[in-house]
């Protein structure tokens, strides 16, 4: 059973660690909640695994669905934080009620900034009507400061110029940039419907190069089929929050830019 190292609430969150953990620098907040494609928890939740990142916290909410996640045996707050060396990563399977999102955002970069995080990066979809079609994906990022453009150059990602971003990721975007903290988001072509664990794999690539924290992703490409069946149940239940949130913006540009 876990024990409750420290506690605190954050605006309407309960931030929960199990134990003390430091991270070294320069460290990295991977926020892993679902979105099109489920290409964020898919990537996450392949990170953990590959790193072998340990379970050292979790997020919970009275404003939150009353859910528990039962891991071998033990009930976990619905979010569930993760590290190791220089990582930190917030994973979640359920999508929070689009009502509740703003307030998550802040309170996961107040808490990135009690930790120390120096980059808050974020990995989803960009969903395309053509996927099907589509073998070589393109991927763009978008910073929320000029440290976090240099950073997106010279990992040779090319910047997202024009277009919609919407959900949590539009949110946590633009209270970066009005903290003044170093935030990516990196965006790769994807489905909207389906789980797209390819797009997860270009993305945690593209993280790779930005971080220099090595993710084999050999095992998604060799898995896909697999990985897509397992989590369609998760994407069946995501789409009614995704359509609320109106993610079909982000297949068109806007009129002015």
């Amino acid at each position: 059973m876990f024990n409750v190292y420290r506690e605190e609430w954050i605006g309407d969150f309960r931030f929960i660690e199990y134990e003390e953990f430091q991270l070294d620098k320069p460290s990295y907040l991977v926020v892993g909640l679902p979105d099109a494609g489920l290409v964020s928890v898919i990537a996450a939740s392949h990170m953990i695994k590959k790193l072998e990142a340990k379970e050292v916290g979790g997020i919970d909410s009275y404003y939150l669905p009353p859910v528990a996640i039962i891991h071998q045996g033990v009930p976990r707050p619905p979010i569930r934080i993760f590290a190791k060396e220089r990582v930190l990563i917030v994973y979640s399977e359920m999508l929070p009620p689009t009502n509740t999102i703003p307030a998550l955002v802040n309170a996961l970069l107040d808490y990135a900034m009690r930790r120390g995080v120096d980059n808050v990066i974020c990995m989803t979809g960009l969903p395309i009507p053509n996927r099907f079609e589509v073998e070589n994906l393109r991927s763009f990022f978008i910073p929320s400061t000029k440290r976090a453009l240099e950073i997106g150059k010279n990992a040779g990602i090319q910047l997202f110029e024009n277009g919609y971003l919407v959900g949590p990721y539009a949110l946590l975007l633009k209270e970066a940039m009005r903290r003044r903290m170093n935030a990516i988001v990196l965006l790769t072509e994807s489905f909207m419907e389906f789980p797209d664990p390819e797009a997860s794999a270009k993305n945690l690539e593209l993280f790779s190069k930005i971080s220099g924290i090595g993710i084999d992703v050999k095992e998604l490409h060799e898995q896909a089929e697999v990985i897509r069946v397992r989590a369609r149940e998760h994407m069946k239940r995501v789409l009614p929050g995704l359509a609320q949130m109106r993610k079909e913006y982000e297949y068109a540009p806007p009129l002015y830019t």
